[in-house]
């Protein structure tokens, strides 16, 4: 991520991540569709990097159960931002990240669940 401020930070990692996020629930009826072959969704890793191309398989449920939160986002092990978030579960393909500070209010702001 780039430098600035500790607040820039956090707001550019919260908007970085609800935009993946956003992606990913476009594509949640194409998961859907398909899920059922694999049993898993396929979605982009919701990282802070917007450079960042890779993906994640996660089962449905546990999908669900993380976008319960505006706050949480998958991400691959390795692509935890500790200055703006905090692990609150390891899976073994990814990890999941709370947002905190000014990067949570703008994840809330920007969860299309709740807009």
């Amino acid at each position: 991520m780039q430098e600035g401020t500790e607040d820039e930070r956090q707001v550019r990692a919260g908007r970085n991540q609800s935009m993946f996020r956003a992606a990913n629930e476009r594509l949640k009826d194409l998961n859907d569709a398909f899920g059922g072959l694999n049993g898993t969704y396929a979605i982009a890793c919701e990282c802070a990097d917007t450079s960042c191309l890779a993906t994640i398989e996660i089962h449905p449920d546990e999908y669900e159960s993380m976008r319960e939160s505006s706050y949480r986002f998958a991400v691959l092990p390795g692509h935890v931002y500790l200055d703006v978030e905090r692990v609150v579960a390891e899976r073994d393909a990814y990890v999941v990240v709370e947002k905190f500070a000014a990067a949570a209010e703008v994840a809330a702001a920007n969860d299309p669940r709740r807009v």
